[in-house]
């Protein structure tokens, strides 16, 4: 009996031994071949386990630097466990999730149960000590960084098809955009980031891989996966191409700097990053010469549906109300960032809106409009 249990034990073993070795050499050569549906979700939810653990570890070593210590630190660079989908529509030229942008929120761990005391320093560079987190509005004076070196974002080219000339041109792209956002962007809520680009020549090799994100759209050229902090790009001409890459790359920075953002300012700030500084370069300039922007009311709270349902009135909106507030309201634009840094898995409401610039929406969305006027028509 003893010798049966013995060898019993033995093959479970030899087994096991096997299976997991299996297992580890499919998941290090998945990139080469499709592996079954339900391989790809074990390993994806296996991943974003194991990053999730290894970053809690990394936030606890962090010493807060942000305005409230224990929410910045708690948010850190934490990496979600699902992967928010951007794609381009290759016939239209323009953009649109295709995966919903609800998800298991991980921007803000349960806060110990001692007393939290909150520090923060105000626009004036004055600092606070409080039990309790400073509210923000309309008189909120931010500290801004003015200036954003190129060391603060590292561009990591996972592909070996890009030419160099060409990564030096995304290279210059994304400072681009980073100097245009400097102006806004709040110092306390930057941290270093990553972001990791994944490109393909081959369009059947790309939609091949893009199949493991469940893209609604299968003729995209370009999506971001923050359960993976990966940007995937289908090469085209040069100019396309670096379009597509600012604009994921743009993703990837608001995710670490600001976690959870609403729709609207997400898409909003990546679209205006493909051409900062220049609204006619746009090419939401000529949607707008037969269209109206959609009423601030109707695109704050625009739903998942209302944006498949009209995608171009969605981002072109999105691009030309950041584009306002980056031209003539900068304070509350950094007011809105600084606010989305530190709401952990809550996006900023129409209630925040109207706080922060000390107005109603209809005061606002009239300023925007008579913005609009003067801009294009």
């Amino acid at each position: 009996m003893a010798s049966k249990n013995g060898i019993g034990s033995k093959f479970f073993i030899v087994t096991s031994v096997l299976t997991i070795n299996s297992l580890g050499v499919l998941y290090f050569a998945r990139d080469n071949f499709e592996l079954p549906q339900f391989l790809n979700i074990a390993f994806e939810f296996v991943e974003a386990k194991l990053y999730d653990k290894s970053d809690h570890k990394s936030l606890l070593r962090r010493t807060p630097h942000s305005p409230t210590d224990v929410s910045q630190a708690q948010r850190g660079l934490e990496i979600e466990t699902y992967s928010e989908v951007k794609s381009k529509l290759s016939n239209t030229g323009f953009d649109e999730h295709a995966a919903p942008h609800t998800h298991k929120c991980l921007d803000k761990i349960k806060p110990p149960e001692r007393k939290i005391i909150y520090t923060w320093t105000d626009g004036k560079g004055v600092k606070h000590i409080s039990d309790s987190p400073r509210k923000l509005n309309s008189n909120t004076s931010v500290q801004v960084a003015k200036i954003i070196n190129p060391e603060a974002i590292s561009l990591n080219f996972l592909s070996h098809n890009l030419p160099f000339d060409v990564q030096r041109a995304v290279r210059g792209r994304v400072q681009e955009a980073l100097d245009a956002f400097a102006p806004v962007t709040p110092t306390e809520s930057m941290v270093p980031v990553v972001a990791n680009i994944r490109s393909f020549s081959d369009k059947g090799e790309y939609e091949k891989y893009s199949k493991r994100f469940n893209l609604s759209k299968s003729t995209s050229t370009g999506f971001y996966s923050s359960g993976r902090n990966e940007s995937a790009i289908l090469i085209r001409d040069n100019k396309e191409t670096l379009r597509t890459i600012t604009h994921e790359v743009m993703h990837t920075i608001n995710r670490y700097w600001y976690g959870q953002v609403a729709k609207w300012l997400n898409e909003g700030m990546a679209e205006y990053s493909e051409t900062p500084g220049s609204l006619t370069n746009s090419a939401w300039v000529n949607h707008f010469k037969s269209n109206q922007p959609l009423a601030l009311t109707t695109l704050f709270e625009g739903t998942e549906s209302g944006w498949r349902k009209d995608p171009h009135q969605f981002y072109a909106s999105s691009w030309a109300f950041v584009a306002f507030l980056m031209s003539d309201n900068q304070d509350f634009m950094s007011r809105l960032l600084l606010l989305e840094s530190e709401n952990g898995c809550e996006e900023i409401s129409m209630s925040d809106i109207q706080r922060l610039y000390g107005r109603n929406i209809g005061a606002l969305n009239g300023d925007f409009r008579r913005w609009f006027r003067i801009k294009f028509q």
